[in-house]
């Protein structure tokens, strides 16, 4: 057991290193799988878009028929849905389309209200793939990523965990690892 310690030791530095590269390998990998699959969806005036309109082609009953066939649909109107159980909080999942045509990047007054009244906002982007857009969308915001409100990260813990917090990071500055005890 005496001389396994040793070689423990010695093992141990390297295989941090190791695992240490291998962590970077993966996140560098992931970074350009991300930065080739992302790409930028412009919307355009209407002038230029290269489709037709279909519904001027259809007569306008086979129009209605479609809008009945439509509004039959579940969820068919709806970007907007509401996640409920009982005992918590809803929640909303507001489905978006990458597009910078106000007809589509307008919020419905339904999809305002659920905003407005929401303390906790998780979205998928790309945009922070752009850190100078990033930053400035952030500086518009700044309660994205700062507390506006006077409250600490402490504060928004129990007051066990903040104790456990507190000792641990006493502790950790002056403590060395448990390898090089």
């Amino acid at each position: 057991m005496n001389r396994l310690l040793p070689l423990a030791d010695r093992l141990v530095e390297p295989s941090l290193r190791l695992l240490a590269a291998i962590n970077v390998l993966f996140l560098a990998s992931f970074c350009l799988v991300l930065l080739l699959a992302t790409g930028k969806a412009r919307a355009e005036d209407a002038a230029s878009c290269g489709g037709k309109d279909l519904l001027s082609e259809i007569t306008p009953a086979e129009a209605e028929t479609i809008k009945a066939a439509a509004d039959a649909t579940l969820n068919g109107k709806g970007t907007l849905w509401k996640i409920e159980k009982a005992g918590l909080e809803p929640s909303w999942l507001f489905g978006t389309m990458h597009m910078t045509d106000p007809r589509v990047s307008t919020l419905s007054a339904k999809a305002q209200s659920a905003y407005e009244s929401t303390r906790t906002i998780v979205i998928e982007t790309t945009d922070v793939l752009d850190e100078r857009k990033m930053m400035s969308e952030l500086g518009k915001e700044p309660e994205l990523m700062m507390f506006t409100d006077g409250s600490t990260l402490t504060s928004k813990l129990s007051a066990e965990d903040a104790k456990a917090l507190e000792a641990a990071c006493r502790s950790g500055a002056s403590r060395s690892p448990p390898w090089r005890r």
